[in-house]
């Protein structure tokens, strides 16, 4: 098993395994659900503060995580409903959702924004911005796949936690938050590197042509 399928592992562990058998080891200790729910998350804050114990950096999900838990407990303590309690996360998830379609009237929409920040290379995601319309569009189109997709997540998330029951629910939700999410990060970087191969490759035959030579035979002259 290489360390790439090791890290998806990792994830899995920590965002599924982790809540949930906190949730059910809670609840078979007698605490109530949605106080179960809140301590669920509440372990998700540990492992927060022991990867900032190691790495002193707290990431933009890390932030979303204390969010979480923050509101987690005001709906606890205002309301003691386990289903809202489950189901805020996702009402979150949906507004993202609309939030990213909102963004297609801005001059970078949602996608290319975090695209850019994980680039790694920021000046050349810009470059590439600026010079390639077809670079543009397909972050346009990228957008609308994840408005799609976290709107989709959000809507089935609450269908499945009023009409399972709650433990089932908690399973279901906890698998489909972090697939979904797997799903389009999956799509994303599978078009937009696939698109930035077609250019390049697409970039090269023109050169070629330019000098004279045919895709074909280009390659063919002599060294």
């Amino acid at each position: 098993m290489n360390r790439s399928w090791l890290r998806v592992l990792a994830g899995v562990v920590e965002n599924v395994g982790i809540p949930v058998a906190s949730y059910l080891l809670l609840t078979w200790l007698g605490w109530q659900p949605v106080w179960a729910l809140v301590g669920a998350a509440g372990v998700s804050v540990v492992v927060l503060g022991v990867q900032y114990v190691r790495t002193r950096a707290l990431t933009t999900l890390g932030v979303l995580v204390l969010v979480r838990f923050a509101l987690g407990v005001a709906v606890a303590v205002v309301t003691g409903d386990p289903r809202l309690e489950l189901a805020k996360d996702f009402v979150i998830t949906s507004a993202v959702g609309l939030f990213a379609t909102a963004t297609l009237v801005f001059e970078r929409p949602f996608i290319a924004r975090i695209r850019r920040d994980l680039s790694g290379e920021p000046d050349v995601f810009d470059r590439r911005w600026d010079n390639d319309r077809g670079f543009r569009a397909v972050h346009r189109r990228l957008t609308l796949l994840w408005s799609a997709g976290l709107l989709c997540e959000g809507a089935v998330a609450i269908l499945l936690i009023y009409t399972l029951p709650l433990t089932a629910a908690v399973v279901a939700t906890s698998v489909l938050a972090p697939a979904t999410l797997l799903g389009l990060i999956g799509v994303t970087e599978w078009r937009a590197r696939r698109y930035v191969s077609t250019s390049i490759v697409v970039g090269r035959a023109g050169d070629r042509v330019s000098d004279g030579l045919s895709p074909d035979t280009a390659d063919s002259r002599p060294a």
